[in-house]
């Protein structure tokens, strides 16, 4: 059965929306307009720790475009569609106030060794 021109049209439209939401990792490198060693602090992005120190985070299209207008270099490594976050990832303020007293009870408990002190 052949679709109507409408709901192609429309069928588009919701990729269209789709795509525009999506979510890339990447790293993000200086490039030739960097004039600091704090240039990572003006990016204006959630940044995510790295273990060799390069700048990591998840960005979306418009990030990416403000990004590389600034001179910037961006890679890009994969793609998330944008979903609501699972439920199950969501924690409460009661179990996190739960689990950080067990931590700090933990800690009170086994302090561990003295810190080094000068006389």
């Amino acid at each position: 059965m052949k679709r109507s021109k409408k709901a192609n049209a429309e069928e588009r439209l919701e990729r269209n929306a789709a795509l525009l939401k999506m979510r890339f990792e990447a790293t993000i490198y200086p490039g030739r307009k960097a004039k600091t060693k704090d240039w990572a602090d003006d990016l204006n992005v959630d940044r995510v720790p790295d273990a060799k120190g390069r700048v990591r985070a998840l960005i979306t299209i418009e990030d990416l475009v403000r990004l590389l207008d600034q001179g910037v270099e961006v890679r890009l490594y994969r793609a998330h569609a944008y979903e609501p976050l699972d439920p199950a990832l969501i924690v409460t303020d009661r179990s996190f106030k739960r689990w950080l007293d067990e931590q700090v009870r933990t800690l009170k408990a086994n302090p561990g060794p003295k810190p080094f002190h000068e006389p």
